[in-house]
């Protein structure tokens, strides 16, 4: 997941490992600070693989990373992976968005049809958790203010998934007015 953000990032503009850890940590949630620990040997894979370069920056023991021709061609490679739909799946999706540039517009439709259908899906899934708390309500009424609040989470992740849908079906609407 690090990869396809790294080499987005990167795709713009050099930068060092400090402003790549800012960046990362508030792309995948905000104020959320990615360690040394786990931002460097990522970095050391992807130079060794040849998806990026280090040159010594100016200030003391600090690297300023470069995308290479391979590592455009990486960055290529993952926007067009499938996302796996687990834990990471928004952060993924948020990923490529950040890398449409790159794509073609059938492509970035594609993409986000894709992420329609996930978004659609877990809409399912709240509806039918909502239906099974309301008869868990009714037989267990000792429980009532647990499955109230189970009830007011779905609630909260569905109206997010409302969210979602509207501006993927906006971005949906403009990738195809701009059509040429």
């Amino acid at each position: 997941m690090y990869d396809l953000l790294i080499l987005s990032l990167l795709s713009t503009r050099d930068m060092s490992g400090y402003k790549l850890a800012m960046v990362l940590g508030s792309t995948v949630v905000p104020r959320r600070k990615i360690s040394n620990g786990v931002l460097y040997p990522v970095l050391n894979r992807m130079e060794k693989a040849g998806f990026i370069q280090s040159v010594d920056g100016n200030v003391r023991n600090s690297k300023i990373f470069h995308i290479t021709g391979l590592g455009h061609e990486r960055l290529i490679e993952l926007i067009n992976e499938p996302v796996v739909q687990d834990a990471n799946r928004d952060n993924s999706y948020h990923f490529k968005f950040r890398s449409f540039s790159y794509l073609a517009r059938d492509k970035q439709i594609e993409i986000l049809t894709d992420y329609r259908n996930a978004i659609l899906t877990d809409r399912n899934v709240y509806q039918e958790l909502s239906t099974h708390y309301r008869e868990e309500t009714k037989d267990h009424p000792e429980r009532a203010d647990f499955y109230r609040w189970g009830l007011k989470t779905l609630t909260l992740k569905d109206n997010l998934a409302l969210a979602k849908l509207a501006w993927i079906d906006e971005s949906l609407q403009e990738l195809k007015e701009n059509e040429i």
